[in-house]
């Protein structure tokens, strides 16, 4: 080992992080991160295959703590459909689309696109980030699946698809940011999700002394 140092692997990821966060990913350089950790480049040539590499991991746990605060959001959403509270399980629902569409999350609305498009350059990290996205689309039809059983979403509705799409469509978000056509904020795009997955309480099973009941008499 050229370095003893147990926590030089950390370090550098750190110093690499906050040069990203200061000119970008471009501006990362094995030299430049050694001189700012205070080793030696033979220590992150040791730690790390490439620049690419050491890229790569930096920015998928900069994703992962980019969305943390979504993530907290769906164990407070699993828990509302444990606990059969159907009120806590829209209110988490509607905050977690709010905070998924709004461009504050990122420094610029490319930001996300550059910071997947440099996951994506390393086969070995991308494979991990796949991994753990998967844990979390598990996790989301799971508790789509799990409203359905409660009877707070419509039974037509697709887990899988319904998850892929939001995902989808809430990455590519930044491709409509800025157009004269499509200018929706997030509030609308949570009304629009939820109008499409609730399930539609029909009249024939209001009881009898509902407003809506009784208007349709």
């Amino acid at each position: 080992m050229i370095n003893a140092d147990p926590f030089a692997r950390r370090k550098i990821l750190l110093v690499a992080a906050e040069i990203i966060k200061e000119n970008g990913s471009k501006g990362v350089s094995f030299d430049d991160v050694a001189q700012r950790a205070d080793l030696e480049v033979a220590v992150i040539e040791e730690l790390f295959d490439s620049r690419t590499q050491l890229i790569a991991e930096v920015q998928m746990a900069n994703y992962f703590v980019t969305v943390e605060p979504i993530h907290i959001v769906l164990s407070r959403i699993e828990t509302a459909v444990a606990d059969n509270d159907e009120a806590a399980f829209w209110q988490g629902i509607e905050e977690n689309l709010v905070m998924s569409w709004s461009a504050s999350h990122f420094d610029n609305k490319w930001g996300i696109i550059n910071l997947l498009n440099d996951v994506w350059s390393d086969p070995f990290t991308q494979s991990h980030f796949r991994d753990l996205l998967d844990i979390q689309f598990h996790r989301w039809i799971s508790v789509v699946e799990g409203a359905k059983s409660n009877g707070w979403v419509d039974e037509s509705i697709d887990a899988s698809a319904v998850t892929a799409v939001f995902w989808s469509a809430s990455i590519g978000q930044v491709i409509t940011a800025g157009s004269t056509s499509l200018e929706l904020s997030p509030n609308v795009i949570r009304d629009f999700f939820v109008q499409i997955t609730k399930k539609k309480v029909h009249q024939s099973t209001m009881p009898a002394s509902s407003p809506a009941h009784q208007a349709s008499l």
